[in-house]
């Protein structure tokens, strides 16, 4: 039987609702209030493609396959006197497989007496920490080849001596090493590089205004990420590192490839909504009779699984920085 409630507990009500409104964590206040649980971090942006990577998604099966750039000298010659012409052969550069990796999240379970008596819904709790873990991992392997790439390259950056911290020359002599390849310059840094650019102004020159955005378009922050990897607690990006990407609306000046395959229907055909286009990802249903360490158990399992394929094929765009 549905109960009215008073003109009192409306006004009530509505006070509450203006609190959570205006509150600084009115996010945790709202799952409070709802009995949900509330992550304090913030979920990672979409920074793959603001980096410059060109996005790809592959249908159920489908192979994707690339062509590296070539650098070729820009020549123009004057007619000579004899009319003579000059030929340069060319060979069409071979493609290349992307490979895919096989990502998979672990495998979470709530018992179902938990389940029926919990406060909160475990279950949806447990696919939004997959579809975050899985976000980590693609950018925590994406930003291990843009370090590789700009070590194989020699655009690191070191500090100079008497420095400890990231400057503006410094900053200029990265951009100098990389301006050429495009016309926006992306900045992605760890948490202490972070803090040099937030105090770029108050540690510079008083007399002069320093600010990292007369150098660079953006600026991506990443604080302290961290992902399991093989079982391993890895950084999504190291505290002391920067890199800087010239990102080009050109093909040809393209840092990397990143790319997703879609999973067939009978792969996911008991999987949650997880709201993914495509269903490049997906939260698989894994029982409601579980066998955990070799022990049966009445519960309902959820795992994540994904294939992606990532790959460097334009060093020249990257530069990095580290302070240590």
């Amino acid at each position: 039987m549905k109960e009215k409630m008073t003109a009192k507990e409306i006004m009530e009500a509505k006070k509450q609702m203006e609190v959570l409104a205006y509150a600084p964590n009115r996010e945790q206040l709202i799952a409070e209030t709802i009995r949900d649980v509330y992550d304090p971090e913030m979920p990672v942006n979409d920074i793959i493609e603001k980096i410059g990577f060109e996005i790809r998604r592959a249908d159920v099966g489908e192979h994707v396959n690339y062509n590296s750039p070539r650098s070729n000298d820009k020549k123009v010659l004057e007619l000579s006197a004899n009319c003579n012409v000059s030929h340069v052969k060319r060979t069409p550069a071979s493609r290349t497989e992307l490979s895919f990796v096989n990502a998979v999240s672990e495998d979470y379970y709530v018992c179902i007496m938990d389940l029926l008596s919990g406060d909160h819904n475990a279950l949806k709790e447990a696919g939004e920490d997959i579809i975050e873990a899985l976000n980590r991992y693609e950018l925590y392997a994406v930003l291990q080849l843009i370090d590789a790439a700009a070590v194989a390259n020699g655009n690191v950056f070191t500090l100079d001596s008497g420095d400890t911290r990231l400057n503006i020359p410094k900053l200029y002599a990265m951009k100098k090493a990389i301006r050429k390849y495009g016309q926006k310059l992306v900045l992605v840094t760890g948490t202490n590089v972070t803090e040099d650019v937030d105090l770029l102004d108050y540690n510079a020159d008083k007399n002069r205004e320093q600010s990292v955005m007369s150098i660079v378009d953006e600026h991506i922050p990443v604080e302290s990420l961290d992902v399991y990897v093989g079982g391993v607690s890895k950084d999504v990006i190291d505290d002391d590192v920067a890199y800087l990407v010239a990102v080009s609306d050109s093909k040809k000046n393209k840092p990397g490839i990143f790319a997703r395959r879609k999973m067939s229907d009978s792969v996911i055909s008991k999987a949650l909504d997880t709201q993914i286009v495509n269903k490049e990802r997906a939260i698989i249903f894994t029982g409601s009779n579980k066998s955990v360490d070799a022990l049966d158990k009445f519960a309902l399992g959820y795992a994540g699984v994904q294939q992606y394929g990532a790959v460097i094929i334009n060093s020249n765009p990257i530069a990095k920085f580290t302070r240590s």
